[in-house]
């Protein structure tokens, strides 16, 4: 009798850890200090089919005392209570993704950063340029502080060994300044090749004292769409204004990538000193002021066919 009792168990216990009770993949978030009764509950109400009885079974069949670990689980279908239970012990949880944008600004990464509902913590206010457009990845909870960490250290990696391959004559005096012409680059040009001779006038235009005369660091200083540019702003003591002042704003920008750092390692060589742009996301590059007006007539003209 009490072989019978016992064999009847294992073949219990057998068909509990080998009968599926998932047919389709479900997402779980387990809270810490959850009790095994309450996650029993919770998991029951996402249609899996088992007891009480078979889980309690099916946790007594591990190698290790059973701990589930809190976090979000996609549970893929299929499974039996047994592998259920083996993923809520490894804590192999979900992974979320965050992305910054190449040409994001810090007003940008803030508000994206605080509407993500995964992430935790406070963060005061960012400074522009210093983190690195990537894709990161995390667990649910992960402190905002911290992933911006990441974000730091992988652009000063990155500007670091861009810095490290600079040419001998560089006119740039610092990786700062770098940091700042490139988030410049960035903003006017999303084209690799294009954003190449782009670098490239404003290193001719740095070496030859001229001013860099570029939109988009006077959109950023009003705040406003680069089409949005009046005579008046043009005009302005912002100091973001590089019509009116000389050399590089005080501050990036922008949040440049690794192809617009690359534009001022393997700086283009050419003698253009004037874009505008060719109506169609790439600019018209020339050497004399008198063929950059012409230009700016061609780009007029685009922009008058379109209305």
């Amino acid at each position: 009798m009490f072989f019978s009792i016992l064999s009847s168990i294992y073949l219990y216990v057998g068909l509990t850890t080998k009968k599926v009770v998932i047919f389709e993949e479900t997402y779980y978030l387990l809270n810490k200090n959850t009790s095994q009764k309450k996650i029993i509950s919770e998991l029951r109400t996402k249609n899996i089919d088992f007891s009480y009885i078979n889980w309690k079974l099916a946790s007594f069949s591990h190698k290790k005392p059973f701990i589930p670990k809190a976090g979000e689980y996609l549970i893929p279908k299929n499974l039996t209570l047994f592998q259920i239970q083996q993923i809520l012990q490894a804590g192999k949880t979900l992974t979320r993704r965050f992305t910054l944008i190449e040409g994001s600004t810090a007003f940008d990464l803030k508000n994206n950063l605080l509407n993500n509902q995964y992430l935790t913590g406070e963060i005061s206010e960012l400074e522009e340029g210093i983190y690195k457009p990537d894709t990161y990845f995390f667990k649910l909870g992960f402190p905002r502080s911290k992933l911006l960490n990441q974000m730091k250290t992988a652009q000063e990696k990155f500007l670091n060994s861009v810095w490290k391959g600079k040419p001998k004559d560089f006119v740039l005096k610092n990786k700062n300044e770098l940091l700042i012409l490139a988030s410049i680059v960035q903003k006017e040009s999303g084209n690799i090749d294009d954003s190449k001779l782009v670098a490239s006038v404003f290193i001719n235009r740095l070496k030859n004292k001229m001013k860099l005369q570029s939109d988009v660091t006077l959109a950023y200083g009003f705040k406003v769409n680069g089409k949005n540019i009046t005579k008046n702003m043009l005009r302005s003591t912002n100091p973001y204004n590089t019509y009116k002042f000389h050399g590089l704003p005080p501050t990036p920008i922008s949040y440049p990538g690794e192809n617009a750092l690359n534009t001022l390692r393997n700086i283009e060589k050419s003698d253009y000193i004037y874009f505008v742009s060719d109506g169609n996301g790439k600019h018209r590059f020339s050497k004399t002021y008198s063929l950059h007006k012409k230009n700016i007539k061609l780009w007029k003209d685009t922009l008058n066919k379109d209305k």
